[in-house]
């Protein structure tokens, strides 16, 4: 087996002045870092080393059978560090230039000795390896908050090497921060806000736009984020690309995606279980394991499975939701994979749709537990998901990808929530039911190549592909009685035992829709400084009424370019700009009855990107623009329809650090900053905001130092905070808002084993009291989760 570790350095930005001597040219491996590599196998440590040191090494794994290393504590060139891990095993390490190195066995060394013809062609073999400089994006067990590579932008590059914003969760910062949902992932990460719309509800927001479309390793999926439970025990990590994503997913609102990237069947056994009980008898259960299935280990399995059972600081609200997810993978060739799998998820739920707000724009004075709703209120959604992929890798460190999906979802729900603004004489408001039934079914097919050539010495890559989805969705609810059968309900005392009345359900709906398109993309290095990537999707997208005939939008062979370029300036840093297109269909008409175009416009990017510390953090700076445009707004002379005239500009910057600044030190900071505004609109909302609820800063930051010596040995202290500045509803110019507010977060963790781990997180640590969404709404107005607190106990072998 070929092996092949190399680790992204990580960054600072070049405004930081105690690391810009860093930045000055030197040569690739002369500079000397500190390390600290366990002991263990031979084959593993020296991978290890390899990953810190950020350079690319090629070995056969099977010649270092038996052989184990000491590690390898302190400061070292990476020459050093290899020539130290090595020492008396018989073999060396050689550079092949370009950061990249072989293993041979040294002539002299008695363990050089070849005992058969076999081994001896295996040592000649290795010697003309070809080093490439491919990463592994996986970033379980690598106890980093960096990941080497991501896939979200059409292949497998560095952070540094992509021309837009991307963050990425780690496996270690879930773990770290005992993140179980995707709304937990994102409270955390740059740039971004959480909106809630009930209990397991959320959408999930970026520069001034929801997220409305979201992918799976790679492969998008056209239903919507906030109706996808993601539970994320069986997720290596989240990828989030900020900005339009037309070329990688066709349409969708330009705030961006995110790309769940699942855990893979491991060739070596590994098992993991964890357990927490939390405030508000919130308690949680997971295991994960994964291994060879097969003595050659070409046939490997993997299973998680997870459980929570939570009550919630509103009263009377409760969820329950199991996961299990499976996978198998079986090398039918060396190089060509089949991976199989599915996952379950079901969530049963006593919802809680929020309080009511006055009609003067304030809220009353009441508990943050109170609940208001009916004793009867129950929901189920359930989602399966089913997954093939066949991927063949070719020479040269090419790769062909063919991926099936099948997502089949399904929920039902019996609600009661409010329905008025309360009553300021009685405390009173109006409530009324809700009965719904849905499903979805929805086919994402996927074919990719990828083509890497060398150009005058220098590795040029281009993709071609092409995708097909299909989404058959249908509902019902209580169309007919809307707004009947309900009751009054006071927000200082509210009684929820009422009886529940017997409601039909009406008004079915049945919709298609399906997208197809090819794609590609080319990334040029002219010369070694420079990446130039150029990119375009060709769209098809139909969407149509299935009860109705008459009833559709289409659009035909949309083009939808992209382009790119990263320049880097030194062996730590790269600026780099990039132009992304909009492509958003709309189903609003013009007074001819024609559906009007999609929305089109883009986004201009461009900022620094840095890396750092042999790989161990990396950093951006990032300055956006985006204008959307062709929206829907009110015809003039015809006030009930439509004309595509309407105009928004949405822009700011980003900054964020994230990684290793100590070999016990792991952090993430993030800073953004971004205003919106209506450009053209109608008269009464021209030159307005266009959205009041999206914050204009937002500030992350989430740090976690582990003592590995002295009397404190095994513990691990974690600190984290949450800024976010104030927003507002308005409506007849009445405001309903919440200012700026800071939460803090508490951690200690203590290694009681080299396998057992207990930790206690203390969350909004001086119990803030908030308003987590105003809203100028009956209902949907929300308070922060208070003090909270969890103790976990995980074991990992």
């Amino acid at each position: 087996m070929v092996i092949r570790a190399s680790l992204l350095g990580a960054s600072l930005v070049a405004a930081l002045p105690v690391l810009a001597a860093e930045a000055a040219p030197s040569r690739p491996n002369a500079s000397v870092q500190a390390f600290e590599i366990p002991a263990g196998p031979l084959a593993e440590t020296i991978a290890r080393f390899a990953s810190a040191a950020n350079v690319v090494l090629s070995f056969d794994a099977e010649q270092m059978r038996g052989l184990r290393s000491t590690g390898l504590q302190g400061s070292f060139s990476v020459e050093a560090g290899f020539a130290r891990l090595l020492a008396g095993s018989g073999f060396e390490a050689v550079s092949r230039g370009d950061r990249s190195f072989v293993l041979r066995r040294m002539p002299s060394s008695p363990v050089a000795a070849v005992t058969d013809s076999a081994a001896a062609e295996a040592a000649a073999q290795l010697a003309t390896v070809t080093v490439s400089g491919t990463r592994d994006a996986t970033t379980e067990g690598s106890e980093q908050y960096t990941s080497p590579a991501v896939t979200i932008g059409l292949g497998e590059h560095s952070v540094r090497d992509t021309p837009n914003s991307v963050s990425v969760v780690t496996r270690q910062r879930i773990e770290d921060q005992n993140m179980l949902t995707i709304e937990d992932a994102m409270q955390y990460t740059t740039g971004m806000k959480v909106t809630s719309y009930g209990t397991n509800s959320a959408a999930i927001e970026s520069r001034g736009y929801t997220i409305d479309r979201y992918q799976v390793d790679g492969i998008s999926s056209s239903a919507r984020v906030y109706e996808n439970n993601f539970g994320l025990a069986m997720f290596d990590r989240v990828e989030v690309w900020r900005g339009p994503s037309g070329l990688l997913q066709g349409s969708g609102d330009p705030g961006g995606t995110i790309n769940f990237v699942r855990k893979r069947a491991q060739d070596t056994f590994g098992f993991n279980a964890k357990t927490s009980i939390g405030s508000w008898n919130n308690y949680y259960g997971e295991m994960d394991v994964t291994g060879p299935l097969s003595a050659d280990g070409r046939l490997r399995g993997r299973l998680v499975s997870s459980y929570q059972d939570r009550h919630y600081f509103t009263d009377y609200a409760w969820t329950r939701e199991p996961l299990l997810y499976g996978t198998l993978e079986y090398d039918i060739t060396p190089d060509t994979t089949l991976s199989l799998g599915a996952s379950v998820q079901r969530n049963r739920s006593r919802p809680f749709f929020g309080i009511a707000a006055y009609e003067n724009g304030t809220f009353p004075r009441v508990s943050r537990s109170t609940y208001i709703g009916a004793a009867w209120n129950n929901g189920t959604q359930n989602a399966t998901r089913s997954f093939a992929e066949l991927e063949h890798r070719l020479e040269g460190g090419g790769k062909a990808k063919l991926a099936a999906v099948y997502i089949d979802r399904r929920n039902h729900g019996e609600h009661a929530w409010g329905n008025s603004f309360i009553d300021p004489a009685t405390g009173n408001i109006d409530v009324i039911p809700y009965y719904s039934r849905g499903s979805e079914r929805e086919v994402d097919i996927d074919g990719r190549v990828t083509l890497p050539v060398t150009w005058r010495g220098l590795k040029q890559e281009f993709l071609v592909g092409a995708s097909y989805q299909r989404l058959k969705s249908s509902s019902i609810y209580n169309e007919k009685t809307w707004g009947e059968n309900g009751f009054v309900q006071n927000i200082f005392a509210p009684d929820i035992n009422v009886p529940k009345p017997i409601i039909a359900l009406d008004g079915p709906s049945q919709s298609m829709l399906t997208q197809s398109a090819v794609y590609g993309q080319a990334r040029i290095k002219p010369w070694a400084p420079l990446t130039i990537l150029a990119g375009a999707r060709v769209a098809w997208y139909e969407s149509k009424d299935l009860l109705d005939s008459g009833t559709g939008v289409s659009t035909n062979a949309k083009f939808v370019p992209y382009g790119g370029l990263v320049y880097d300036l030194t062996q730590n840093f790269s600026v780099y700009g990039s132009y992304s297109a909009i492509f958003n269909p709309q189903s609003d008409k013009n007074f001819s009855g024609q559906y009007l175009p999609p929305r089109k416009g883009g986004q201009f990017e461009f900022g620094l990107k840095g890396e750092h510390f042999g790989g161990d953090l990396q950093s951006s700076l990032a300055f956006y623009r985006i204008e959307d445009t062709n929206r829907a707004i009110a015809d003039p002379d015809h006030p009930d329809f439509s004309i595509a005239a309407g105009k928004v500009r949405s822009e700011g910057f980003e900054a964020e650090l994230t990684g290793r600044l100590l070999p016990n030190w792991n952090l993430t900071a993030g800073y953004g900053y971004n205003t919106t505004k209506l450009l053209v609109a109608s008269p009464e909302q021209q030159g307005k905001p266009f959205t009041t609820t999206f914050p204009k800063h937002t500030v992350s930051l989430w740090s976690d130092y582990r003592f590995r010596e002295g009397s404190l040995a095994g513990l691990n202290l974690g600190f984290g905070m949450k800024f976010r500045s104030a927003i507002y509803n308005e409506d007849s110019g009445v405001r309903w808002g919440q200012g700026g507010y800071t939460t803090f977060d508490l951690q200690a963790g203590y290694q009681i084993t080299p396998k057992v781990k207990a930790s206690l997180t203390v969350s909004n640590l001086f119990d803030k009291k908030y308003i987590d969404r105003p809203d100028n709404w009956s209902r949907q107005v929300y308070f922060g989760t208070p003090r909270s607190v969890m103790l976990t106990l995980a074991y990992k072998m």
